[in-house]
């Protein structure tokens, strides 16, 4: 027992695998987040297992899609290998003596990449049975592009050493040696190196050779050992660093045909490219710095993070259709109130009053006002919010939508509402067009992530080369931009337009008027972005305590303020975007004032847009009050209202660290709740009309009827929060509007509407 014991701990596998945890944790790390992705213990709320169990590729989970990933996780295979050849190949004398050492090397690392490898073909099997409802075979025959795919790319590279050279040590060793050795720093690694060379050695009993079969290690000394591994240094240095620049002109030559959507891989290939990237400078950094190699990685991590700091390197998102080379806007207060002074307010308020009036005129008795909220959420806000629209809109024969006067709200809730806005407009001018029809929920709930990442990767992070035009200006092409291509093709460019071209139907009452309120950074103002001017959203002329203590001065209009600028110009897919800036995957937009405005989610002053309804009726009140028979504010919101309070637990001390900025965050949704169910209630005192509040939730933990109503479902989990949506995730949300509140609602919204006005 005690042989065959031995025979394992001193194979070349397990003394690979023993070294890695004993020196090399750092890029371990780099598996460690991959093992925690496909297994769900990493950002699963967000979706971003799902992104790897489940890749899309040109708009479909394909074999092509795992395949893609599979060529990307081979790469980071072979990166894996030399990183750990280059840190770890000295302590094993006899690879110096056997042919095609980097190979039979790399097959005897295969430890933790075979683990991986395996328990992500079982959990991408696991993921389609369980969610895309496949069976074991289809599923099984998905999930073999992967190995398919990382075979293919290994086999790929490891061409490269067998037709240049016999083996890896002998490709331009000699270069290396006469300029590497000519750095200073390359002179003190490289002693370093050697007197480790002489002096570590590895005990190894056995290896796999690329036949596996088992190959004893000759115990013999030989005098040629440490002169010929000594080449193993300057040649493996440089083919780190030509591996390394190989990939960085691949990323850039993607790059360049991102815009074509055959390039835009998918987005786990893209994280698994940039988590090479990273391998392969954690290898680096660990070689050159040795036992200095977090004190140098952190120096590195500092001077990056300085070099942002300057002009030339730092990185500006921009608004596409506004004017950046006038003289910017001076952001201050005094400029703010500018802007909203009693001229400005009675002339905006008199705007707003004809498109009120214009409303009212399509009705022959007092109608019922719809004040219209959707919450943000990403794409799941965007498919859910079209979802309930069409449903309710539907129900009630249109009625739902010629009541609705105004739209509010955040992020994917307000894309969602942008869309159906604009298919309601469009069919006044092709009445064959129908709004209802399946299609357009599918549209919204196509993936618009891959480019995102795709982008980030080949552009955002590195250099910024390719530029476009829009409204007369040109602008870099970022992750922004890639997004708003994206969100354009998904809709058949209906959304394409500028903010003026809303104008007149809005003014005409023949849409819904829409205030998008993306949060300043800067100073946590709502900016109010609308085709016609809306400075009493930004009065400071509120005479109720309770709306003033809330409200008061925390606003801007985005017309007014940034006039000298092309406001009216603004590209409204840039508008949905400024409204939608998930943190880290679409950037933040720098206005031009000075201070630049940094614009971020609308979600983070109120993710619902009930504050900004409840503004809009009581700059109106009176006329409202006057001319209608009663105001519904209708909010679909993605998330269910109350949540479960959890048992409490004993917590570890990292927890303890943790909770009271989690709670904060996760608890984020329940304060703004709390302030606008105040707000509604102080609006059924000082407004003297009927006002009613109602929702239709997409909740994920109720029981709903299915299309089949002798079966009921449970919907387990619920979708994920970013902008790529499972084949599930679309079904359970599908789905939810069938639940008994959602029912309610509808039957409600039917009886309501089908007895006001016309």
């Amino acid at each position: 027992m005690k042989k065959y014991l031995n025979a394992v701990i001193y194979s070349f596998p397990f003394q690979l695998v023993l070294n890695h945890f004993k020196k090399n944790q750092l890029l371990l790390l780099c598996w460690v987040l991959l093992f925690s992705i496909i297994n769900g213990g990493f950002a699963k709320s967000l979706g971003i297992p799902f992104l790897f169990l489940s890749p899309e590729y040109l708009n479909e989970v394909s074999f092509q899609s795992y395949f893609i990933v599979g060529l990307t996780l081979g790469g980071l295979i072979v990166a894996f290998n030399i990183a750990s050849y280059i840190l770890d190949g000295y302590k094993f004398h006899f690879i110096g003596t056997i042919s095609k050492p980097f190979s039979k090397f790399s097959l005897n690392n295969a430890v933790i990449p075979a683990i991986f490898l395996i328990n992500y073909i079982i959990q991408i099997i696991n993921y389609q049975m369980i969610y895309e409802f496949m069976s074991f075979w289809k599923a099984s025959i998905l999930a073999s592009a992967l190995p398919i795919g990382v075979f293919f790319s290994i086999f790929i590279l490891q061409l490269y050493f067998w037709f240049t050279n016999k083996d890896f040590r002998e490709v331009l060793a000699e270069r290396v040696e006469k300029r590497i050795k000519k750095l200073k720093i390359g002179r003190i690694a490289a002693v370093k190196y050697h007197q480790d060379l002489k002096s570590k050695q590895a005990e190894v009993d056995g290896y796999f050779d690329l036949k596996l079969k088992w190959i004893k290690v000759s115990k013999k000394s030989n005098r040629k050992v440490f002169s010929v591994i000594k080449g193993i240094f300057d040649q493996n240095h440089l083919n780190t660093v030509i591996a390394e620049l190989f990939i960085f002109i691949i990323i850039l030559i993607l790059g360049a045909f991102r815009d074509y959507p055959a390039f835009q891989i998918p987005a786990a290939a893209s994280a698994i490219l940039f988590i090479s990237i990273i391998l392969m400078a954690v290898g680096a950094i660990t070689f050159w710095f040795r036992s200095w190699a977090i004190t140098g990685a952190i120096a590195i991590f500092f001077l990056i993070n300085h070099l942002n700091t300057i002009d030339f390197f730092s990185k500006t998102h921009y608004a596409h259709g506004l004017n950046y080379t006038t003289k910017a806007v001076s952001y201050n207060q005094t400029t703010i109130d500018q802007h909203t002074n009693p001229k400005a307010l009675a002339n905006d308020r008199a705007t707003t009053l004809k498109i009120l009036k214009n409303w009212r005129s399509q009705f022959k008795e007092k109608p019922k006002m719809i004040l219209l909220t959707a919450s943000g959420g990403g794409q799941r806000a965007a498919y859910w919010t079209m979802n309930a629209l069409q449903k309710a809109d539907s129900i009630t024969n249109g009625g739902l939508f010629k009541h609705t006067v105004s739209i509010s709200g955040a992020s994917g809730g307000l894309i969602g509402a942008a869309y159906f806005r604009e298919l309601k407009h469009l069919q006044k001018k092709e009445q064959s067009l129908n709004v209802y029809n399946p299609e357009y929920l599918a549209n919204i709930g196509k993936e618009a992530l891959n480019p995102i990442i795709f982008s980030l990767l080949t552009n955002d992070i590195f250099i910024r080369y390719q530029s476009f035009d829009y409204g007369g200006y040109s602008y870099p092409k970022d992750r922004g931009y890639a997004f708003e291509q994206k969100l354009n093709n998904n809709l058949d460019g209906v959304l394409n337009k500028k903010l003026i071209d809303y104008k007149k139907a809005e003014l005409n009452a023949e849409i819904p008027m829409l205030f998008l309120a993306p949060t300043s950074v800067n100073d946590g103002r709502k900016l109010y972005i609308t085709p016609n001017s809306s400075s009493y959203m930004s009065s400071k002329s509120i005479e109720d305590d309770s709306l003033n203590a809330l409200m008061d001065n925390r606003s801007i209009d985005f017309l007014r303020m940034f006039k000298n600028q092309d406001a009216e110009n603004l590209s409204f897919l840039t508008a949905l975007r400024m409204s939608a800036s998930f943190p880290y995957i679409t950037p933040n937009v720098n206005l031009p004032s000075e201070p630049s405005l940094e614009i971020m989610d609308a979600g983070l002053a109120d993710n619902f847009g009930v504050s900004d309804a409840v503004l809009f009726l009581y700059n109106f009140k009176d006329w409202i009050a006057e001319n209608t028979s009663g105001v519904i504010i209708l909010t679909i919101r993605d998330s269910k209202k109350a949540a479960i309070i959890e048992k409490n637990q004993n917590l570890s001390i990292l927890e303890k660290l943790s909770t009271p900025i989690s709670n904060i965050y996760n608890n984020w949704s329940n304060v703004q709740d709390t302030r606008n169910d105040l707000l509604i209630e102080y609006a059924s005192e000082w407004f003297q009309g009927n006002l009613s509040h109602t929702m239709l939730t997409y909740d994920a933990g109720v029981a709903f009827s299915d299309e089949n109503p002798v079966k009921m479902k449970h919907i387990e989990e619920r979708a994920s929060l970013n902008w790529r949506l499972t084949g599930r995730e679309k079904y359970n949300i599908r789905n939810a509007i069938n639940s008994v509140e959602n029912q309610k609602t509808l039957y409600w919204l039917t009886q309501t509407l089908g007895s006001s006005g016309d």
